[in-house]
């Protein structure tokens, strides 16, 4: 495959910033498990490159503004120099400033493109839920969001505390199937996948175990201990906040049900 100058100057600011942004965005929110296709995810890393230039022009354009302003009472001033600036004459007559600049603004993209992909994942469905909530025609439309995202990871990951702005702790309580016993422990951490994808590791630290319903709960003697949903008969998830969690045991979790007598 043939690579002239243009194609690496176009993938350097518009493909390698939408992967950074794609990224960003990825881990804070599961990725479609849709296959794209190659024109539609290129398309994607385009846009969330573009994007990133965009906001960058737009933040550098307030700047001069608000200097014109301040300094000059006059807003459009800088704008009116840079319009007199003989840019392509004072790069070549300044080789290493220019490569240095542009050096400068390619990572700087980077950066920016990664906390857009963070800001996209996290704030974009917010965002759209509140205009849901709030526009009279949207709200009488339409009744909820619909995504892509697996019920495992509606059903444990953490949702944000109010009161501390902080993520609770979830907790989980698991029966074996077989009458290999039962589970109890935080979860630490799980693994994103379809809905129809049988096995789903999960990871619990501060274990416990215990074999009958009728047995007391034994702490674990592990660092953690890796479970796969796949054989378990029924899971229990509970939510704490951060300050209450520290001192809980399997028999203080609120509405506990698993482990208790039939």
């Amino acid at each position: 495959m043939k690579l002239d100058l243009s194609t690496v100057f176009l993938v350097i600011l518009c493909v390698i910033p939408g992967i950074f942004a794609q990224r960003g965005r990825n881990l804070v929110r599961p990725r479609s498990f849709e296959d794209q296709g190659a024109t539609t995810e290129l398309g994607e890393l385009v846009a969330l490159g573009v994007s990133t230039h965009g906001l960058l022009f737009l933040a550098f354009a307030l700047l001069i503004l608000l200097f014109g302003a301040v300094h000059y009472w006059h807003p459009l001033l800088y704008f009116q120099e840079i319009d007199k600036w003989q840019g392509q004459a004072w790069a070549a007559a300044h080789k290493s400033e220019a490569l240095s600049f542009a050096a400068i603004y390619v990572f700087l993209s980077f950066a920016v493109s990664h906390w857009l992909g963070v800001f996209y994942g996290t704030w974009k469905p917010r965002i759209t839920a509140a205009g849901i909530r709030h526009i009279p025609y949207l709200r009488t439309r339409v009744r909820s969001l619909i995504g892509e995202r697996p019920i495992i990871y509606e059903a444990l990951s953490p949702r944000r505390n109010d009161s501390s702005d902080l993520p609770n702790l979830v907790f989980i309580e698991i029966e074996m199937k077989g009458g290999l016993g039962f589970y109890s422990g935080q979860l630490n951490q799980f693994a994103i996948l379809r809905d129809e994808e049988p096995h789903k590791p999960i990871y619990l630290v501060k274990a416990w175990f215990k074999l009958l319903r009728t047995d007391t709960y034994e702490p674990v003697e592990a660092e953690g201990i890796l479970l796969d949903l796949a054989e378990t008969v029924q899971v229990r998830v509970s939510q704490t906040p951060p300050m209450a969690a520290q001192a809980i045991t399997p028999s203080t979790l609120p509405n506990s049900t698993l482990g208790s007598k039939p």
